[in-house]
């Protein structure tokens, strides 16, 4: 398989299959960080359908000097996040997604009741700290892409970082 630079530079080009091959390499990490932020599927597949049309769209003046490409998705997730919620006027992350039954799977269960009380943790954060967290922990994005991705300084970043976490451990604690 290729390269992500050299699908980048066919995609670039014109190349659908090798845009196809970026968008496989993504699309559970873009549908997943915007499932955790609508808390909807059916949403998360439409803002992550459209951060991929926006980048087809925009990839000809993309460059890797402005950063990695998944730190570019991500950021146009993110802004389209952003749009539906000043759209809908609704708050994101305040509720926590119900926990369905499953008679079957205890383990389950406890996982989503973990999960839930995270989520709703995350939720008392500001939508930076909130973000910052989602995007290094959850995504596993480097200091550098998260960054980006936020619109902040590197070095303000780990500050931001240590803070988020300090306000989630107590949130978590409580």
């Amino acid at each position: 398989m290729d390269n992500l630079s050299d699908l980048i530079s066919k995609a670039q080009k014109g190349d659908k299959d090798a845009y196809g091959e970026i968008y496989n390499l993504f699309y559970k990490r873009i549908y997943r960080y915007c499932s955790f932020n609508t808390r909807k599927a059916e949403v998360a597949q439409d803002i992550c359908q459209e951060t991929f049309i926006k980048a087809w769209k925009a990839l000809p003046s993309f460059s890797q000097k402005g950063g990695s490409f998944q730190a570019y998705l991500f950021k146009i997730a993110r802004n389209l996040i952003i749009d539906l919620s000043r759209k809908k006027k609704e708050e994101r992350l305040e509720q926590y997604q119900e926990i369905e039954i499953e008679s079957q799977v205890e383990d389950k269960i406890e996982q989503r009741e973990k999960e839930a009380v995270v989520q709703l943790a995350l939720a008392k954060l500001d939508e930076l700290d909130r973000q910052i967290i989602i995007l290094h922990y959850f995504e596993d994005m480097t200091g550098r892409e998260v960054a980006k991705v936020v619109g902040i300084r590197e070095g303000n970043l780990r500050v931001k970082t240590h803070r988020a976490l300090k306000k989630l451990k107590s949130l978590l604690e409580k």
